[in-house]
């Protein structure tokens, strides 16, 4: 990951603002979704732990948890992430608390070095997601060379049924277009987050059922998974 952030873009700076209902009211009050600051790198892998490994569906239904090195290099991946400073995290006005994030990074067609990692399950898991971006040819299809990716959209449980994923994917494109980026494109392994980032206005770039991803590779075969499709899904910076 060659990418620098730009040091002219004030950080950490708020992206998009919106309104939603209260977690302990009816009332509506105003959240904000805005980077991720340096002091909470960590906290933010722990919101991750705590929620994203257990509701994602491929790794629930390959009970990831189970797995230490898996779980240990997914979080390995997402402090390199955070370094880059373009994840984004929602919060309620007036609360510190973590409403949701968006692990983000940027893929650019540049990078030649392979991910490597040992855990089968998060290797099977990266494969998928892999196999699905390059089925995509995102490069090519969008004519760009670079663009944010993400690997992990989550919202914890008290702030879900308020939109709030939706939102961070909106807030994607304010980012892109101040960091000078043309795009971004994700790999959406669950109905919600297609739903959500359907709502944002990404198009779908490449659809494939889990069904037929069997037949690909025997290892991705998720028992118990309720989603349907794997979906590349896009949206263009206007």
């Amino acid at each position: 990951m060659t990418w620098k952030r730009p040091e002219h873009i004030p950080y950490p700076s708020v992206w998009h603002t919106f309104q939603a209902k209260d977690t302990e009211s009816d009332q509506v009050v105003t959240y904000r979704v805005q980077d991720l600051p340096e002091e909470r790198f960590e906290e933010a892998i722990a919101h991750m732990m705590e929620y994203f490994v257990y509701d994602e569906p491929t790794c629930r239904a390959k009970n990831i948890v189970n797995e230490q090195q898996s779980v240990d290099e997914i979080a390995d991946l997402w402090r390199e992430f955070v370094k880059l400073r373009l994840v984004l995290v929602c919060f309620k006005e007036g609360s510190d608390e973590i409403a949701g994030m968006n692990m983000l990074y940027v893929s650019q067609q540049s990078d030649k070095e392979e991910y490597q990692c040992k855990g089968s399950v998060w290797r099977c898991i990266y494969d998928l997601v892999d196999y699905t971006m390059k089925k995509a040819n995102v490069y090519e299809r969008y004519g760009v060379d670079k663009y944010i990716g993400a690997m992990g959209l989550s919202v914890a449980p008290n702030y879900r049924g308020r939109g709030i994923a939706t939102e961070i994917l909106r807030a994607r494109i304010p980012l892109c277009k101040a960091v000078g980026l043309p795009l971004t494109s994700t790999c959406f392994t669950a109905i919600g987050s297609q739903v959500a980032a359907a709502k944002a206005g990404y198009e779908e770039t490449y659809v494939v059922s889990y069904e037929d991803m069997a037949k690909v590779d025997e290892r991705f075969v998720f028992p118990n998974i309720t989603t349907k499709y794997v979906k590349c899904m896009s949206k263009r910076v206007e």
